[in-house]
């Protein structure tokens, strides 16, 4: 990934390139009223939602491995109050547009897919406690929503990237 430009401006751009329609955007994930007005945006550019895929991560303060006694509420809060509330606040705010595309393209068709990104940390212990919890979590989402979503079309899946390099 050396000399290779990995913001959210080049990802859309590479969307676009490959015949979608990448729209970015700035979105404070913490905040559901910014998540809502990014769906309203693709909502309004498209009247279709194809794919949503939540990877929403704050890197924590202080030390990412040490004993979670020692790292109090705040490592909770970056790990799971970014890493797993914004991914529900994310699907709930996407997932009636996501039904509506798969009542739109009928029985047949590829489904709308939901792909929330996790991490073996969700599987066996990985950096801490709140970060294992928060990815079992976002694994468990994964499950749950498929078993309401498959009845109205909409499919969902867990991806295990593994180390990621953004801008961030």
């Amino acid at each position: 990934t050396e000399g290779l430009e990995l913001t959210v401006d080049s990802a859309a751009e590479a969307v676009s390139a490959a015949g979608g329609l990448g729209i970015p955007m700035p979105c404070d994930f913490r905040d559901e009223s910014d998540i809502e007005r990014a769906v309203e945006v693709v909502k309004s550019a498209q009247g279709r939602l194809d794919v949503l895929v939540c990877s929403a991560y704050t890197t924590p303060p202080g030390s990412l491995r040490a004993n979670f006694w020692t790292q109090g509420m705040t490592m909770w809060d970056a790990c799971n109050g970014v890493g797993l509330r914004s991914v529900y606040a994310t699907c709930l705010a996407a997932t009636t547009l996501m039904i509506e595309t798969a009542k739109a393209d009928g029985d047949g068709a590829k489904p709308p897919l939901i792909a929330l990104v996790s991490s073996f940390g969700g599987k066996s212990y990985t950096f801490n406690v709140a970060y294992g919890v928060g990815k079992a979590a976002v694994d468990r989402l994964a499950r749950d929503m498929s078993y309401q979503l498959k009845k109205v079309g909409v499919a969902t899946t867990t991806l295990y990237p593994g180390v990621v390099k953004t801008e961030g």
